[in-house]
């Protein structure tokens, strides 16, 4: 028989984690580590940071090749401003000129934008892109990547040189950049779960494409690594509001693209939108406190996962096994309600049990374990939309929903924000779908992009049918819909 325990005391245990001077408080990150997100700072103090993706990519590609961030600490300036001085001045003692102010003006004008960023003309410029808000709490975002998309098992190939460049101004930049210190922690740091294993195999296939491919991967780093980190939010969310039940499936979300009209009655047709997603996320907090709780139960001395590893799990138990994990899950949820007794005017157990029993009503389960982990969320959830806790509880799930937001939505006034791609990201997307090919069928495209979690309706289709005639990236064997293809040159 397998060894079924609850650590309620000793180290490692409930009691020793979530009481601190004898007050409850929910901690998560011990026990399984879901997502890089806060409840303080909130997600909406990183907009620019999520829009831009700059330093999260900066940041990522340091890590991998072991290096830190360049600081200059005793500059009032910011630093935008602190680097393009350091690699002015850096240029100007390599080079004997009797015109300083000209080389200057032209450096400027050649490798830095309007927003004092340098430009990328060089794969190492990566590693000194920088985040605009430099808190702590960003800086997880790259750490949660690496971890999931296993990165670490790419850093031989991106410790590669950097490619050389017969471009004599290049050279000059290259040599002008402040050196980087050494980091000498090791590129899995954090330890990230992973609830949705199956992205991987597409986001291998194409960053392998991207790095065969260095000046698309320089052009599009922050595209490719912003919407992948999007896509696995997108279906972390879908699979843990499921409970486990559709995990090894991609759920392909409906998109529109930017400058199209769209109707209330087509939007009712998209399965899956910003707006289903956005009401999953308020409950983010809810399943990732649910799942820590739920891993402070061990089955032959191993944690349980996440909902889909539990029913896996759960599948292979005797009888016995399971009338033993529905105690310890029965005494896990005692646990918790007998910590928390402080509610909202109104608002306690009684009240929640109740809105609990007509919610069952709508549900079926497979079994009394899955009704006992839907049990543990739903009170999990609840003390937190009716507590003190409320505010942190939505500020957390702002990280997800600011970013969406600002990257993948567009308002379309009484619809609210819908789903869209822009023609760019569009052409991007098309690009990675066709690889190494030279063209695919116009209908095997939709299926790629449905494997990258992307669905259109019918009108959508035929928008990205007719940009592709305009641009000359249409291909047809004869009139039949077919026999289209989609040509790479993009």
């Amino acid at each position: 028989m397998r060894t079924i325990i609850l650590h309620k005391t000793g180290d490692n245990s409930l009691e020793k984690r979530y009481f601190k001077n004898k007050t409850f408080s929910h901690v998560t990150g011990n026990q399984i580590k879901l997502l890089p997100f806060k409840t303080n700072p909130s997600g909406d103090s990183f907009g620019d940071d999520f829009k831009s993706f700059q330093g999260i990519v900066g940041e990522l590609y340091r890590l991998l090749h072991s290096k830190g961030q360049v600081e200059f600490p005793n500059s009032d300036n910011s630093f935008k401003t602190e680097f393009k001085a350091t690699i002015l001045n850096n240029a100007l003692s390599r080079v004997s000129t009797e015109k300083p102010e000209e080389l200057k003006n032209l450096i400027s004008t050649l490798f830095f934008n309007e927003d004092q960023g340098l430009i990328k003309f060089n794969s190492k410029t990566l590693l000194y892109m920088n985040f605009i808000n430099n808190h702590n709490a960003i800086k997880e975002l790259p750490k949660f990547i690496i971890d999931l998309f296993e990165l670490e098992d790419y850093t031989e190939n991106l410790n590669t040189e950097f490619e050389t460049d017969e471009n004599i101004l290049h050279q000059l930049l290259l040599e002008s950049l402040p050196e980087l210190p050494e980091n000498k922690t090791k590129t899995k740091v954090s330890g990230y779960y992973n609830v949705v294993p199956e992205l991987k195999t597409t986001f291998q296939e194409d960053f392998s494409f991207l790095l065969n491919n260095p000046a698309f991967l320089l052009k599009y780093s922050e595209d490719f690594f912003k919407y992948y980190y999007f896509h696995y939010l997108n279906q972390f969310l879908l699979h843990l509001n499921d409970f486990g039940s559709g995990a090894g499936t991609v759920k392909a979300v409906y998109y529109t693209m930017d400058w199209e009209t769209l109707s209330e009655n087509r939007l009712s047709n998209h399965l899956t939108g910003w707006k289903q997603l956005n009401r999953v996320s308020e409950a983010a907090f809810a399943h990732v406190n649910a799942i820590e709780l739920l891993n402070y139960i061990t089955i032959d001395e191993k944690n349980i996962g996440d909902y889909h590893s539990i029913i896996s799990i759960c599948n292979d138990l005797a009888s016995n096994e399971l009338e033993l994990l529905q105690e310890k899950l029965k005494e896990l949820t005692a646990f918790y309600t007998d910590s928390i007794t402080v509610f909202d005017t109104g608002k306690n157990w009684e009240d929640c049990e109740r809105l609990l029993a007509l919610d069952m009503v709508n549900k079926s389960f497979s079994n009394a374990i899955e009704k006992n982990i839907y049990s543990l969320w739903f009170k999990i959830k609840y003390q937190f939309e009716n507590s003190s806790r409320s505010k942190p509880y939505s500020d957390y799930a702002k990280w997800y929903v600011q970013f969406g937001k600002t990257n993948y939505t567009k308002n379309r006034g009484r619809l609210g924000n819908t789903m869209v791609l822009s023609q760019e990201l569009l052409l991007f997307l098309t690009r990675l779908c066709i690889g190494k090919e030279d063209k695919i069928r116009l209908k095997v495209l939709w299926d790629k992009f449905k494997e990258r979690g992307i669905a259109f309706d019918e009108t959508t289709k035929l928008e990205i049918t007719k940009l592709f005639e305009k641009i000359n990236l249409i291909e047809k064997k004869s009139d039949s819909g077919d026999a289209q293809y989609v040509k790479s040159t993009i």
